[in-house]
């Protein structure tokens, strides 16, 4: 999954590990005009389906980003 959001992309992928709750996503931030790597986010919780956990990875990067955490 890849969104625009307040001038920047965001780019949401999951990963599948053996475990009840196998989902985790995996959050990258990107500037949009030149698409440079600003940041990549973790999280540690799994959900039961690859789209539940990309919905939570896009709120924690856009939470991220309204929070000012972003360095530029």
């Amino acid at each position: 999954m890849e969104e625009q959001y307040k001038g920047h992309v965001i780019q949401v992928t999951t990963e599948n590990s053996n475990s009840p709750y196998p989902w985790k996503p995996i959050c990258r931030i990107l500037g949009r005009g030149d698409r440079k790597f600003i940041k990549q986010l973790h999280w540690s919780l799994g959900y039961k389906t690859p789209e539940e956990a990309e919905k939570v990875g896009l709120m924690i990067s856009t939470r991220w980003i309204d929070d000012g955490k972003l360095k530029r």
